[in-house]
């Protein structure tokens, strides 16, 4: 071993972020490991490396004249390997655990099943089905933008989790293109949403000068046609805030008017009386109006019209 040794396990542990002292020391623990294989002894090894010159010394004595046979070798090089991989899925993990809750961007690597693996750079990320767009096609190569859910340990590398179904993909999309939300000034109070159809996004001005929904929709629809434009087309409605369970059913239902809401808090349920005329507005295509509202509040909605509730 010699400093051209030393400055190529430096370049290795460099490019897997590996921090140059981790790096000594695993090159310490496996020349102990070797060590002791070839003298058969469990007793403790001082394993000493100078980062300038590259010379190693075992107990005092230069490496180039200690005995390393060729199974202490392969154990030696094995155990270098093995603490060089743990150092760097501990990187890893840190490095993403730190980012959950955010947008991230890679570019897809492979396919298993209708799973996608996303390439980060430093690391691979699953987009699972459940958390795709419906309808939404990928192409090997082609970059992508998902939120980052989860990251977990295992006996392997980081499981590392991103979506784009999830709702904060909306909400920490709208940010990026609202800079009123990454300020403060306007609050996503709360997002259902139907991933690829469309998302109900509650949202307060905290400045009474600064129109929540106009803010995030923009000058012409510009703001969230971006974010539309990122979700495939989804469709997205701002509703504004109200600490009025009735009066926030209104808003969601719009652009449908309402005549009345009745709540019952005990069983967590809303009747709503709309005109006549505008029933099927404001249950929307599919129920889709309603079914998203519902999400939004956490009540079971019911929505009727004075001729329906005549007829019983």
């Amino acid at each position: 071993m010699n400093i051209e040794f030393i400055e190529a396990l430096e370049e290795m542990a460099k490019d897997k972020g590996i921090a140059r002292d981790d790096l000594y020391a695993a090159i310490r623990k496996g020349l102990t490991v070797g060590y002791q294989a070839e003298h058969h002894t469990d007793d403790p090894v001082d394993v000493q490396i100078d980062p300038r010159s590259g010379d190693i010394t075992i107990n005092g004595t230069s490496i180039d004249k200690v005995t390393f046979g060729r199974i202490a070798t392969r154990k030696a090089e094995e155990a270098i390997r093995q603490e060089i991989t743990r150092k760097r899925r501990e990187f890893i993990y840190e490095l993403y655990i730190n980012r959950v809750g955010e947008i991230i961007t890679g570019s897809i690597h492979r396919f298993e099943g209708k799973n996608v693996w996303v390439n980060l750079g430093e690391a691979e990320a699953l987009l699972p089905e459940s958390e795709r767009i419906p309808g939404e096609r990928y192409r090997a190569g082609a970059r992508l933008r998902a939120y980052l859910v989860s990251v977990e340990k295992t006996q392997g590398d980081p499981r590392i989790i991103i979506s784009r179904a999830h709702p904060e993909f909306v909400h920490q999309l709208l940010r990026l293109e609202v800079p009123e939300i990454e300020e403060g000034t306007v609050v996503v109070r709360r997002i259902a949403r139907e991933p690829g159809r469309r998302s109900k996004v509650v949202v307060e001005s905290l400045d009474p000068n600064v129109d929540s929904v106009g803010t995030c929709v923009g000058a012409g629809g510009a703001r969230v046609r971006v974010v539309t434009r990122e979700l495939g087309g989804e469709k997205i409605d701002f509703i504004r805030y109200s600490d009025d369970l009735a009066q926030l059913i209104k808003n969601s239902l719009a652009p449908a008017s309402v005549i009345s809401v009745e709540v019952n808090e005990e069983n967590r349920s809303a009747k709503v009386i709309v005109p006549d005329d505008e029933l099927s507005l404001a249950i929307g295509k599919g129920g889709q109006n309603v079914r998203l509202t519902a999400k939004l509040v956490g009540y079971d909605i019911n929505v009727t019209s004075p001729n329906e509730e005549a007829r019983g």
